[in-house]
């Protein structure tokens, strides 16, 4: 038995694998521990994981303002002092970063210590996190394609996304029950990330007449603190009663993912393997600030395997007609199902484990 400490917080696009390849070690045999930041959105999607060993760690994301780079320069010192108390204390064979700022202390104190650093990418564009612990780590897993420059040999290696244990397919009007919809539901289910998405939200409540026009049902996920809007009804043209519902958080994925016909999506890395994962037919919308552009790249790689339709935020006044022109074409979305079974089997993350055993045997 070996002993991993993961640092996966900040956002659900880092937290969440992180948590799958916990699970996945754990099973294996292995003793795990992740490091996590106070922030409420990981505090909130830790919650019903009560079995695992969380840590919360000092810092604050990078930012160029001179006020706020000071306190980052605190808050990483601070990561990085606990970072190496806990190696220490804690005899930690090996140290998993997902990126993001919450990797930086911890994995410097860990390259000071000798203890061997992996890192998991999971955009087509490697972050600044990845970019700079990259000159430091014994292995850095990317996806399927990505290339990175001057890397030592057998440095890097290709890898899926890894999902949790409980995301999986499952009957569709289980699904819908889990959200109080009846089965004669036609879902759209909306996501913003883990953090929501102002512009996501908005489009959804501006147009849902529409969508229940057309017989749509609308499931939102629109962020903790983002909820403006109140659920509502609208009458479809056959005259039956079509629901919008707007949650905050939802903590039950695989339920709202199996539970809708299509989805609208930004796209991170870990709701594009998610969708795969459930096979839901969707239309990205990438996040148009992402750091180096990375959700374009993301949907565009989605695109190109036929798995999804990609909208830009700039021409967002067409989705509507996307939607519509998705929800009714039924050979299209049997063909997107086909495409989602093929990305899906590229995130099996069994041979990262393995990998990951020999690194923390020294092999």
């Amino acid at each position: 038995m070996s002993k991993f400490i993961i640092a996966c917080g900040g956002t659900g696009g880092h937290l969440v694998p992180g948590i799958a390849i916990g699970q996945a070690l754990i099973s294996a045999g292995h003793e795990v521990s992740f490091a996590i930041t106070k922030k409420q959105v990981d505090s909130r999607l830790v919650e019903k994981y009560t079995n695992l060993h969380f840590i919360k760690m000092p810092g604050v994301a990078f930012s160029k303002s001179p006020i706020k780079f000071l306190k980052f320069l605190k808050e990483f010192l601070n990561a990085f002092i606990t970072g190496i108390k806990l190696l220490k204390s804690g005899k930690y064979d090996v140290v998993i970063s997902f990126g993001g700022f919450n990797s930086l202390g911890i994995s410097l104190a860990a390259a000071l210590l000798g203890k061997p650093i992996v890192l998991h990418e999971a955009n087509r564009k490697t972050g600044k996190a990845t970019r700079l612990l990259g000159h430091f780590a014994r292995r850095v897993y990317v996806p399927y394609g990505v290339k990175i420059p001057r890397r030592k040999i057998n440095q890097v290696k290709f890898a899926g996304y890894p999902l949790r244990d409980e995301i999986q397919k499952i009957k569709e009007n289980d699904a819908k029950k889990v959200f109080g919809f009846d089965e004669n539901a036609n879902i759209l289910l909306v996501l913003g990330g883990s953090q929501g998405a102002e512009s996501l939200n908005n489009w959804v409540n501006e147009n849902f007449e529409k969508l229940a026009f057309e017989n749509i049902d609308v499931l939102c996920v629109c962020g903790q603190n983002k909820n403006n809007y109140q659920n509502r009804t609208a009458i479809s043209k056959d005259g039956h009663t079509r629901h919008i519902k707007m949650l905050e958080f939802c903590d039950e994925m695989a339920s709202a993912l199996s539970a809708s016909k299509i989805v609208v999506a930004r796209a991170g890395a870990g709701t594009i393997a998610e969708l795969a994962r459930c096979r839901v037919p969707s239309i990205m919308v990438p996040y148009p600030y992402a750091a180096d552009n990375h959700q374009l790249e993301n949907a565009k790689c989605f695109e190109k395997q036929g798995a999804c339709t990609v909208v830009e935020q700039k021409d967002i006044d067409t989705l509507l007609n996307e939607v519509v022109s998705l929800f009714y074409n039924k050979n299209l979305q049997v063909a997107m199902n086909k495409n989602l079974e093929r990305v899906d089997e590229q995130n099996d993350c069994s041979k990262i484990v393995e990998d990951l055993t020999k690194i923390a045997k020294g092999e």
